[in-house]
């Protein structure tokens, strides 16, 4: 795994300092080695965590025979062995690696090459002779990739933070009002959007060429599709199970591949366990590794981990998390974030990612089983309002009834909204419409804060109300959430994390089925939690499903006191401070639960103060 970043300058001569120095804030994306290619106007970085070939031979970034093509990757190419033996011309290699089989695929077919590509990915190939930067990102959108476009630059980095050391670029950028309301609503900042108005982030599955002659881009386009894909009605359960383990045992092999030691982020869920299953097959010797919450018994399930690890005879280890290292290391991620992300399981996830560094490189995660077969709740609540429509003046009168604590309200009260909008809005901790108008004083139009998930809904083929439910995930939360999450908690401890769940393959065969089969019965995750009944016992499989839950509520009125009311009342211009104040002193005194509509003013306030401000 790596950080890469390229510039182009359209008058002037590259400034070879300052692109080094925008490069060593890669540095722990990739602490190995660094590399670094300058031609006049032109820059292309990588810093590199070696994971497979781990000699001088994979230093990037790499070239071919004539020199005239050069790559900057970040990611593994699963298949490059399969891509390489159907190369047709006869190449000179010089290493072993993934990346060296991109360059040569390029030669040979080249844009086209991201039909034969399956991985995590993102990379810019610079063709000198065509005058072209291709950019590219992998089908779920595991790697990051930023870039910022004007008269001047073509800039493009695995982490905005190395955009921004250019201060040319940053006296250029504000804060985008629009991202920063997405922002209230989502917790996280959907593609092709970023929290400043200039710099953007490539979406999934995209790909697109960089003409430095015409100072333009060109052949932008999606190069797969879940959205195009018809269910098979004519599928028994047993053929359905029989072939999602079949896919997922391939899936965990395929991304073994590694020259460093490997392990498995376990918390006891059916997601992970069952790849740990898959994986302990393989890799009998593995490493597990879970947290332990010592002053929480309500968030810790170290208990259901221990039972999977001592079942199938692997190695476990225990992270144990205390209160009083709360601050300390919300403070660390925090600072290597690149954007505002309203998400406590950062905390822990970095933390056992410090902690897994110790022994490993590489970690398999059960990320992307709920958005690929159906684990959260507001996928059954979509089905049920769809199917519900008639009873709307029933809701209406129910939510004036119910409490704000309640789990029930947020759901009466999106009811009227769009699909797309109670989407994200619902399960998500969001604020509400009326309650971002108040904190942002200025009307709100869905339709434009929705306007992506809007977009995606048109694509979806399926009537499916749980598979447009899931492919919506698909576009937005797994991509612009939690595989942010993932990658900025381990790569901010040199960690590269991998998602046996978030397959190509599989994702493909879970879209043919049926959201009956995801949602059976009122079962959510039907399929995998069958599955993982075959190896452990019900009252593990079949328990009410927590997450990386943590005890956010308790830290913001103990650990977390003194820093939120540090940062929640600043008054930078963005908020009403009056009514974040009143958010603040009603979930002080238990009136009602506000922690996750605080945790997105306190980061977004902490990002600002600590990033837009620093070094003015």
């Amino acid at each position: 795994m790596c950080g890469i970043l390229g510039q182009i300058n359209r008058k002037i001569s590259i400034n070879e300092k300052l692109f080094q120095k925008m490069l060593s804030t890669l540095e722990k994306r990739g602490p190995d080695q660094s590399g670094y290619f300058f031609d006049n106007k032109i820059a292309l970085g990588q810093r590199r965590l070696s994971i497979i070939d781990l000699s001088e031979a994979g230093r990037q970034p790499l070239f071919n025979e004539n020199k005239n093509i050069a790559i900057v990757f970040n990611g593994e190419i699963y298949n490059y062995q399969a891509i390489k033996n159907n190369l047709k011309n006869n190449h000179i290699w010089q290493s072993k690696t993934d990346t060296e089989v991109l360059i040569h695929s390029y030669e040979e077919y080249g844009q086209k090459i991201m039909k034969e590509v399956e991985g995590m990915f993102a990379f810019a190939i610079y063709d000198k002779q065509n005058q072209l930067i291709t950019l590219a990102r992998d089908h779920f959108g595991k790697k990051p990739l930023y870039y910022y476009l004007d008269d001047e630059f073509f800039c493009f980095a695995s982490e905005l933070k190395a955009i921004i050391k250019n201060l040319e670029i940053k006296k250029k950028l504000k804060v985008d009002q629009l991202s920063l309301t997405k922002y209230l609503f989502y917790g996280y900042i959907p593609s092709p959007n970023s929290i400043f108005d200039k710099i953007k982030k490539l979406e999934p599955s995209t790909t697109f060429q960089f003409d430095i002659k015409n100072w333009k881009i060109i052949n932008k386009h999606q190069y797969w599709q879940l959205e195009n894909i018809k269910i098979n009605k004519n599928i028994s359960e047993k053929e359905i199970l029989e072939k999602t383990e079949n896919l997922i045992k391939k899936s965990v092999k395929k991304r073994l591949m590694s020259d460093v030691p490997l392990g498995i982020f376990l918390s006891g869920g059916v997601d992970s366990s069952l790849i740990t299953k898959y994986l302990s097959e393989y890799s009998p010797q593995t490493n597990s590794f879970t947290v332990c919450y010592k002053n929480s018994k309500e968030s810790d399930e170290s208990q259901y981990a221990q039972r999977v690890a001592k079942k199938l005879g692997i190695n476990y280890n225990l992270c144990y998390f205390e209160d009083q290292l709360v601050r300390e290391n919300f403070l660390e991620i925090l600072d290597y974030l690149d954007e505002p992300m309203a998400d406590a399981a950062l905390i822990p996830l970095y933390y056992i990612s410090k902690f897994a560094k110790d022994k490993i490189t590489v970690v398999l995660s059960g990320d992307g089983g709920d958005e690929i077969f159906g684990g959260y709740y507001k996928y059954k609540a979509q089905k049920i309002i769809e199917n519900s429509k008639y009873l709307s003046f029933l809701f209406r009168i129910g939510e004036k009834f119910i409490s704000q604590n309640n789990s029930y309200y947020k759901l009466l009260k999106s009811f009227d909204l769009n699909f797309s909008a109670r989407q994200f809005i619902f399960g998500s901790g969001s604020f509400l419409p009326e309650e971002a108008e108040k904190i942002l004083k200025q009307k709100i139009n869905l339709e434009t804060v929705f306007e992506e998930a809007q977009k995606y809904e048109t694509y979806f083929q399926q009537k499916d109300t749980v598979n447009k439910s899931l492919f919506l995930d698909c576009k937005i939360q797994l991509p612009d959430w939690y595989l942010v999450k993932g990658d900025r908690a381990t790569m901010a401890n040199s960690l590269e994390m991998r998602n046996p769940l978030l397959d190509k393959d599989l994702a493909e065969f879970a879209f043919s089925l049926s959201g009956n089969w995801k949602i059976k019965n009122g079962e959510q995750k039907y399929i995998l939690k069958k599955l993982a009944s075959k190896y452990f016992d019900k009252d593990l499989v079949y328990r009410k499903k927590s997450g990386f839950g943590v005890p956010l509520d308790k830290w913001i009125g103990e650990e977390l006191r003194d820093l939120f009311q540090e940062y929640l009342f600043i008054d930078n211009g963005f908020f009403d401070l009056e009514y974040v104040k009143l958010l603040h002193s009603e979930h002080m005194s238990g009136k009602t639960d506000h922690r996750f509509k605080l945790l997105r003013i306190f980061n977004f306030n902490y990002w600002y103060e600590n990033t837009v401000n620093k070094d003015c």
